[in-house]
């Protein structure tokens, strides 16, 4: 699925920033570094996908689900494994990996925005819509999710930013993007 997109991205000439689960990254460097080397932006998505804010059953308050220090060295360790792999590629110029975050189901605490400025991290990226393509039941439902969340009254929302996942599950992300692409450069 990977291929697919980023076949998609450079044929319509867009840039995108991935968010990378880093525990198995070092197993499949190459395919960290095809993005890299296209240049997209690479940062974190954490070490081990671990929510970083859990709904208590009881109180029904969001409440921390790691210690500041747990969460500081899943940060630590995941940047250092993006380093490791992109950490030298540039894209004209400018480095291709950034100090960017963005949370597991997009939830942070106070103390998770303290570990993640302690660990030099600049920004936390939630996005303003989520296109739960993970479970998109077919082509049409994926490509009415990103026009919902890129048009207001037929015009492109600046600013935007898409949630997508790259997984088996996401299959039909690659060519919902195309159709989007595509029918948004004939505009």
């Amino acid at each position: 699925s990977l291929e697919n997109l980023l076949y998609v991205l450079r044929k319509h000439h867009v840039k995108a920033t991935f968010f990378v689960l880093t525990s198995n990254v070092l197993r499949n460097p190459n395919l960290l570094r095809a993005l890299a080397m296209d240049g997209h932006d690479i940062a974190s998505h954490t070490n081990f996908h671990k929510p970083l804010v859990i709904r208590d059953a009881v109180t029904h308050k969001q409440r921390a689900s790691e210690t500041y220090d747990e969460f500081y060295n899943d940060m630590k360790v995941s940047y250092q494994k993006l380093e490791e792999v992109v950490g030298d590629v540039t894209d004209n110029g400018k480095p291709v990996l950034q100090k960017y975050f963005r949370p597991p189901t997009l939830a942070i605490s106070k103390m998770g925005f303290k570990a993640l400025f302690a660990n030099g991290f600049t920004f936390v990226v939630a996005g303003s819509t989520s296109t739960d393509d993970f479970n998109a039941p077919n082509l049409y439902s994926m490509i009415e999710r990103i026009r919902d969340g890129l048009y207001k009254h037929d015009k492109v929302i600046n600013g935007a930013v898409f949630v997508m996942h790259m997984s088996d599950t996401a299959k039909y992300t690659a060519l919902a993007l195309d159709t989007v692409f595509t029918l948004n450069e004939q505009k």
